[in-house]
This record gives structure tokens, sequence and C-alpha cells, in this order.
């Protein structure tokens, strides 16, 4: 994937040290800028109601995405143990480092007191900042680097490693070595003036400079050096413009982002969910789900200002069980979808009873809302060719239950019910393709919804369902979304984005706020991106074709 950036930097991984430091919070806000994930090390405590390392949100221009792309860490900077358990972990939140800011710069370093009159104490802090510390930086960012190309069988893009201040012997040493370890690598480092200390923003813009291939790329094993600030006299306000991100603004599709949210609550455990060993355990989830989930997420949606953005599938028997939880939903101004009586699935009822579970819950949600739902779910996805017969004859205008795409309406399909294979009968009997067909069941729409968009089946413990997990880290369910984003974003025209949730699920305390930070990346995409109830989504295919 090309990079829009000027600098080529969009999506990469820094490791930024002494990072509440003028150059290294400067240089953490400049990466940002250009798209970077940014992992900020400092040997300071931050202060616990924001740190300084991280972008200030009263300054213009800061999007919410910002924070999703920024790690911070404290520790020892001179202690081994603690730099390479810093760098591992900001691997495991943001994947390898492409590149490595060790910010040196030692004020001490530069004085100018004679070394008959430097305390030893004085030395010692110079030898941590300026030597102990790089070689720790450098090495365990090396060492992460090799074990993270083995492990992807190829080398890693844009591997740089920008030394501000510091001895300047480390780069002339670490710079034959570093090829060897992957043949595109460079080392290079920013020299201060010792008599006009640099302002941190120029050093920051020089770091970036240098950290990218695409513009230094050519450049190894060099000291560019920076002179202080000039004495002239300027009035007025002074404003130091970043490296332009983009050579120009590149055009982009709009991208429908629908969030919805299952709310199956206890009924999850009685339909497609239940099972003889099912016990008293499994329900009370379920009474979380509706009385712990459902306020958490209205909440965190709230705050984000999507309340009224989502679309809510409810099963008629959580909206009767629940209604004081359900009214709360029904009061965001969310649009209310149909999701089955007591989640059960289509192929475990008759047509007959299928029929009536859908009138019955059609008067439900109608009662509820006041207006006629127009939308469906099946649970677990679970429908047949009969299901989308009652959808068309009670004229609803979309379903979001199937995966004939990923990002893409499509009109519900008609096709002949598929047929088992009887593997007691000759093959010639059953080996036939599917019947050819172009019909289709307009104007009922398909918003497709998928597997690997749902929170529930990696991060719930089910503990009679095959293919639940419930303890995978919600780190990788994050990156496997961001990543199907901006593929999305960049290869598909005018694509979806489905994103589903279950209070069960997305309101437990080690997930919901990673749903917060996805969703507030998401936003931070701005113009690029429309959060939309799943009807609006429908209407405006349909209008399209």
């Amino acid at each position: 994937m090309a990079h829009p950036s000027f600098l080529g930097l969009e999506g990469l991984h820094v490791f930024v040290t002494e990072a509440a430091s003028p150059v290294g919070k400067q240089a953490v806000q400049e990466f940002l800028h250009h798209g970077c994930k940014v992992s900020a090390f400092d040997s300071n405590r931050p202060d616990p109601k924001r740190s300084d390392s991280r972008p200030d949100p009263n300054q213009p221009n800061t999007p919410t995405e910002t924070y999703a792309r920024l790690n911070t860490l404290q520790g020892n900077g001179s202690d081994e143990e603690s730099v390479r358990s810093s760098i591992a972990l900001a691997g495991k939140r943001f994947g390898p480092i492409n590149i490595l800011l060790v910010n040196a710069d030692c004020p001490a370093a530069r004085s100018h007191s004679p070394i008959w009159d430097l305390p030893l104490k004085t030395w010692e802090e110079v030898h941590r900042v300026t030597v102990r510390g790089p070689f720790l930086a450098v090495k365990h960012f090396l060492r992460e680097a090799q074990t993270a190309q083995r492990s992807l069988g190829k080398e890693l893009e844009n591997l740089a490693v920008v030394v501000v201040g510091g001895e300047a012997g480390l780069v002339q040493s670490v710079k034959d070595d570093i090829v060897r370890l992957n043949g595109n690598a460079r080392i290079n480092a920013v020299g201060l003036d010792e008599r006009n200390a640099a302002r941190p923003e120029d050093v920051a813009r020089t770091v970036v400079f240098l950290a990218s291939h695409r513009a230094a790329g050519n450049i190894s094993g060099q000291c560019l050096g920076i002179n202080g600030a000039s004495t002239s006299t300027v009035t007025g306000p002074q404003t130091t413009q970043s490296i332009p991100a983009a050579l120009s603004a590149p055009k982009r599709n709009k991208i429908r982002i629908a969030v919805s949210i299952d709310l199956d609550a206890v009924s999850g455990w009685l339909g497609t969910g239940h099972h003889p060993d099912n016990v008293l355990a499994d329900y009370s989830s379920g009474f979380f789900a509706a009385q712990v989930g459902v306020p958490r997420l209205l909440k965190m949606l709230k705050k984000l200002d999507l309340a009224d953005r989502c679309t809510w599938f409810i099963p008629g028997h959580s909206a009767e069980s629940f209604p004081a939880e359900v009214k709360e939903v029904v009061d965001s101004g969310c649009e209310i979808g149909l999701h089955g009586y007591a989640h059960e699935g289509a192929y475990q009822m008759t047509p007959d009873q299928e029929r009536d579970v859908l009138v019955r819950c059609i008067d439900l949600a109608t009662k509820l809302t006041g207006k006629k739902p127009v939308g469906y779910r099946a649970p677990l996805y679970q429908l047949r060719e009969s299901t989308l017969d009652l959808l068309e004859e009670y004229g609803f205008e979309y379903d979001a239950s199937l995966t004939d795409h990923d990002c893409h309406p499509f009109f519900a399909p008609r096709r002949p019910p598929l047929q088992t294979i009887d593997f007691s009968k000759p093959a010639s009997s059953w080996m036939n393709p599917i019947e050819p067909t172009t019909a289709d069941r307009r104007p009922l729409v398909c918003v497709p919804c998928n597997w690997y968009m749902e929170d529930m089946t990696p991060m719930q413990y089910l503990p009679h369902t095959h293919n639940s997990h419930g303890y995978t880290d919600v780190r990788v369910v994050e990156n496997l979304w961001r990543d199907r984003f901006l593929w999305i974003r960049e290869n598909e025209e005018n694509p979806v984005f489905p994103v589903l949730m279950h209070p069960d699920t997305s309101g437990m305390a080690h997930v919901i706020g990673m749903m917060e930070r996805l969703l507030g990346w998401l936003k931070g995409w701005g113009d690029e991106v429309e959060f939309c109830q799943t009807g609006e989504i429908a209407r405006w295919y349909r209008a399209q074709q």
C-alpha cells in the first residue's frame, strides 16, 4: 500500500525515549502528525491526569484518533530489563517497531564546566543519558526487530534509528552492523550546537526527516548539526509549522460505519445458546448484559456523540424482561431492529413458528418505539429462505445477517436451497453445481455483517459453544479491525464498515475501553467517515441502484 504522506511514515510504529523532555514531546507530536503509532517511553512518572508527552486536547486540530495512536510507557532508561520489557510491551500494543528515536540530549553534557570541576554525580548522569541509555535502547530495539522479522519472514519496512545528542561513536559502531539485520536499515544522529541550544521543534522536524526512508533513505551514519535559534529580535507571535503531512490532500471515499448492538441478554442462553448443561451462572451473564453492559455502552456512545447513530437489534424476550434498560436504549435516539424473540435460530423452528415469532416481535417493537421496525438480524445469523420470504411479506427494508460481501450492501438473494450431499449414493448423483440465477429480492437490502467484525466470538467465554474463546487480548482484535478498515479505505469504493457489539462482551471492563478507543479512532478520520444507522445505509444503497 502506498503511503499518501510526503515522508511516507503513516502507520509506522515509533519508539521515543525520554519522551517527556522538550525534544521528546515535540518529536512525539511530529510523528503523530504524520500518522505514526507512537510508544512514548520516559523515566519520569507522568501526571496521572494527563502526561505531558501526550497531545494537549486543548490545542486546536488535535483529532480524537490521535490518542488511539499513542502509548505511554515509563521505566528506567539505564536499566536493561526495564528497557527490554518496555520495548516488548510496545510491540504487543502496536506491532513491530519501525523507528527508534534515542533522545540522548543531556544539558549537563553541554555545560562549559572543565572536567576538573565536574562532580562525579553529574558525570554519571551524563554517562547514563548519553552512553548507557542509548546503547540499551538500540540493542533491544534491534533484537526485537530481529525477532519480528523472523516471525514475519521478511524485513521490516523503514527500519531506522535516529539519535539526538549522545556519543557519536554509537552511530559509527552500529552503522555497519544494522544492515546485516535489515538491508535497508539506517542509523543517523542529530547534533546540537553547544553554544546555542536548538529549538525542540527544529530538532523534531530534523528527526522525522532522518527517520523517513522516502526522504532520507540514502543517508546513514551521518550526524546533522542544528544551530541554535537566531539572536535577532522578533516581534509578534511566532508559529512553527510541521513538515507538510501530504503534498496534497488525497481524494477519499465516504466510508459508512454501521455500529450495531445485539441486546441478547438472557435470551442468548435460551434459543441458539441452549445447552442441557447451562446453569444459573450462565444465565447470570445475561443479567449482566442488560443491567450493567447496556448502561456502560450507552454512556460510552453518548460520550463519543454516537448514541443516536447506532442500531440496536433487540430480541422480544429482552424487551419484555428488561423494560427499564430497553427504554434507555430507545430514548438514546437509536434505531431499533428485530432479533427474534428468544434468540432462536430459524432452523430450530417450523415455518409457522417462525411466522408467529416475527409477528409477535413486530408488535413489541412497534409499541416500544411508536413505529413499525424495518430491520432484522437473525439470531446467530441463522436464517433460511423462509425467513427472507417473511421479511419480504411484512415489508422489511433490510436484513443484516448475510456475508455475501464484507463491505458492500447487496439485494437479498433469491436462490434455490442448497442440497446436502448423501454420501451413501453414487458420486455421480451429487456432483452438481449451484443452479445459476441472477434473481434477487429487491427492494430488500442486505447490509453485511461479518464474524470478524463482532466482539463476542473472540472475547466472550461461552462454556458450551465450540467457537467461543474469551481469553483473546483485546489489542489483537483491535488491530484486526483497524487493519480491515485501512485496507477497505484504500481499496474499496464507497464501502460500509460494520462494527457489531454485545453488552455481554463489550460491556465488560477490559473490553469497553478498547471499543471506545476503536470508535474514537474511526471518528478521527473526520469527513472520510459517516456513522449511520443500518436503515440509513440500506436506503442509501437502494437509492444508488
